[in-house]
């Protein structure tokens, strides 16, 4: 049995190694991100990837992430985290409130500190930093306008909000985000998320929601779209357009198949209609259901929404595919897109059964396997002392305010 100390001193001597290897995984992580090798996989985020691939949950991702972007701008902290002197712990605190100028300080306070010492002293300055508003009328005014864009016919909107009511809109974005993807398991939105980079999906999903005027949608509901078939015969057609509307090709002819109800309008050489087609079949109710008990979400593997969900032809509709169970799957609107782009395809093993693939043919596994080895680490780090994550901590308390007024004061009279 090892005796009681040499537990302590293995137990500081794994954490000091665990906190250097964690280094290394963020610098990867943060290299990773920056060159977008996630956007390969078609997933949302390098989040999103992680969550997949390595098996970490979404929020702590998010988190890992955003480290992981600070500490490229970090050299002093990062070398420290490399070191194991400092934990991942103390390194996520001070990325919130840490800059160029002050990195330096911070850090000494995060080798004399614990780290909940450290977690309430990035609170602290973080609120004691924040700017204030004034008194006052406002000088830019709160105004929005749209407009259709003449070139491509694209509505464009502008808009200023007051701070409070930006506030306000941005939980909506976030939370819309949220519902539109959303996956299997998640019983409440991410509070600590931030607002979607490009708020445009989130807004439409607001206006779906809306629109309905029930809470949000699992499935999409599909619109009724006339596409007019020039040159109409037997065998086919020669051009396809839609009511008003520009000409499409096959594969956006597809797709439109697969997300609307269609009526075809067929039209002889002289433009005179020669066929009313009834309502092209869509999935019936009772296969809505059918398909939402078995997929639950959006089958893509490592994308997981359950909102604002397609029923996908895996054999085109236009191409003889049946509206059936073994043909069809639950795709999430921006994968559904993605397919039709040829970004992946699937394939349909039957009874049920499909398999996803990038463009080469390489299967996209849904759940890989994750494994590592703890020797390993330990052979890695050996050189890392027992004691080096140990602060040169007395046991003294922490007085909040009169070390976030000391902290600041200092910083600004070396600025």
């Amino acid at each position: 049995m090892m005796d009681m100390k040499d537990i302590e001193t293995e137990i500081c001597a794994l954490a000091g190694q665990i906190a250097a290897a964690s280094a290394q995984y963020l610098i990867l992580v943060g290299e990773f991100d920056a060159r977008r090798g996630w956007a390969a996989w078609e997933v949302r985020s390098c989040a999103h990837w992680l969550s997949w691939r390595a098996g970490v949950d979404l929020h702590t991702a998010r988190e890992q992430v955003r480290v992981a972007k600070a500490m490229r701008e970090l050299p002093l902290i990062t070398s420290a985290y490399l070191s194991g002197t400092i934990s991942y712990s103390k390194v996520r605190a001070m990325t919130r409130v840490v800059t160029a100028e002050n990195e330096a300080s911070l850090l000494q306070k995060a080798l004399d500190a614990p780290a909940a010492h450290i977690e309430r002293l990035c609170r602290g300055l973080k609120k004691a930093m924040r700017p204030t508003r004034g008194n006052g009328v406002d000088v830019d005014p709160c105004t929005g306008r749209w407009r259709w864009d003449e070139n491509d016919g694209s509505l464009v909107l502008t808009a200023r909000f007051r701070p409070e009511d930006g506030k306000r809109f941005l939980a909506a974005l976030t939370r819309a985000e949220y519902e539109r993807t959303r996956v299997e398991g998640e019983s409440e939105g991410d509070r600590a998320a931030p607002a979607p980079p490009n708020p445009v999906p989130a807004i439409i999903a607001m206006a779906e929601m809306v629109c309905a005027a029930v809470d949000s949608p699992v499935v999409s509901p599909a619109a009724e779209v006339l596409v007019h078939l020039g040159n109409s015969t037997e065998a086919g057609c020669d051009h396809a357009h839609f009511d008003d509307g520009p000409g499409l090709d096959d594969e956006t002819l597809a797709q439109v198949l697969c997300s609307a109800v269609m009526r075809t309008v067929g039209h002889g050489r002289l433009g005179k209609t020669v066929r009313w087609s009834p309502t092209a079949k869509a999935p019936s109710r009772t296969q809505m259901r059918q398909l939402i008990i078995r997929d639950r979400c959006c089958t893509v593997p490592g994308c997981g929404r359950t909102r604002f969900l397609h029923a996908h032809h895996v054999t085109y509709r236009s191409r003889g595919g049946a509206t059936s169970l073994d043909n069809l799957v639950l795709l999430c609107g921006e994968h559904h897109r993605a397919l039709h782009d040829g970004y992946f395809f699937i394939e349909a093993l039957g009874y049920q059964r499909f398999s996803f693939h990038h463009p080469s043919g390489t299967e996209i596994i849904h759940a890989p396997a994750v494994s590592g080895d703890a020797d390993e680490i330990r052979r890695r780090y050996d050189g890392i002392a027992p004691d080096a994550i140990v602060p040169n901590w007395g046991g003294e308390g922490l007085d909040l305010s009169y070390a976030t007024d000391v902290l600041i004061t200092n910083w600004q009279q070396a600025a």
